[in-house]
């Protein structure tokens, strides 16, 4: 696979910058990560947020042996949110993003989600997957306005939930993957 794993790339959409992590957006990821509306929507993120984690993932996010390639989702040089692909073994990725409450319904994580997938289809990534936990149907709506499919129902570990959850499959191939 051909991704950059270190800096992802710089990638602009009309309202957007998408950017590499910096030590200065701790504090909005911790602010809006520690949001009871965004965490209980994720699977790896403690809630309440820890002091520290959001400065530990973005060291992490810097790693040559990460397994995520994240962006900020910048609106006027501030961070909204954060969109990543974590590569898989069998050359897929596993999309997922979050944005801050203040922010949804405004078109943004779509903007940035189609501008993701067409650097995926250009970086050698075969498809993307992507889970959301069921009631989550304003991601589910995201994922289906970029063309991924709906391919069955699963179970997840959320840690902000502590338990399993019931959550959507959905699924985008490029091409011959």
């Amino acid at each position: 696979m051909t991704v950059e794993r270190l800096i992802p790339p710089v990638l602009k959409t009309a309202r957007l910058v998408l950017r590499p992590l910096q030590d200065s957006d701790a504090g909005l990821i911790k602010l809006y990560v520690g949001d009871e509306r965004v965490a209980l929507n994720l699977a790896v993120v403690p809630h309440p947020y820890p002091d520290g984690a959001a400065e530990a993932y973005i060291e992490r996010s810097r790693s040559p042996d990460g397994d995520e390639i994240p962006w900020v989702m910048a609106l006027n040089g501030e961070l909204i949110g954060v969109i990543s692909i974590s590569p898989k073994d069998t050359g897929r990725g596993n999309i997922g993003y979050w944005l801050a409450p203040q922010f949804w319904g405004a078109g943004f994580t779509p903007e940035a989600l189609e501008t993701v997938v067409k650097y995926a289809r250009t970086s050698g990534i075969k498809g993307l997957d992507a889970g959301v936990h069921q009631g989550n149907h304003g991601s589910a709506r995201v994922l289906i306005k970029e063309g991924f499919e709906y391919c069955g129902d699963s179970e997840t570990h959320s840690i902000p939930r502590g338990g399993m959850v019931q959550s959507w499959d959905y699924k985008l191939d490029f091409g011959d993957g």
